[in-house]
């Protein structure tokens, strides 16, 4: 079995998935112009082996405007999303840089499970 879940944090905050438009645009607005975090938390069972793992990413969001987020948020590309965007998704444009994992942001870090179904094989 494998399980995994993302978070994002940013000044202090753990931005889980956002509850409604409102809650997304809070969350555009304070990861723009900033670096964050993404964290993914990881966990194989298979008989007796049971192991969890994090992986972590930085991310750097471009500045935007109110503008850019009104549009972001009208996309509704932040729904299901923690930290409300998807790396691969509209908020792409709008990432500057990353230093990590990609697929650790998209919500499942490949490099890391593999490695982690590799103590099992």
């Amino acid at each position: 079995m494998i399980g995994a879940d993302t978070v994002v944090a940013a000044d202090g905050r753990i931005l889980g998935k956002p509850r409604d438009e409102a809650e997304a645009r809070e969350m555009v607005t304070l990861l723009a112009g900033k670096d964050h975090m993404v964290y993914t938390g990881v966990c194989v069972i298979a008989g007796d082996f049971c192991k969890t793992i994090c992986s972590k990413t930085l991310v750097t969001f471009d500045k935007m405007t109110k503008e850019e987020i009104d549009a972001y948020i009208k996309e509704e590309d932040w729904v299901g999303k923690a930290g409300a965007y998807g790396i691969q998704g509209e908020a792409a444009k709008h990432i500057a840089g990353i230093n990590g994992d990609y697929y650790n942001v998209m919500g499942l870090p490949l490099n890391a499970l593999y490695k982690l179904l590799k103590e099992i094989m």
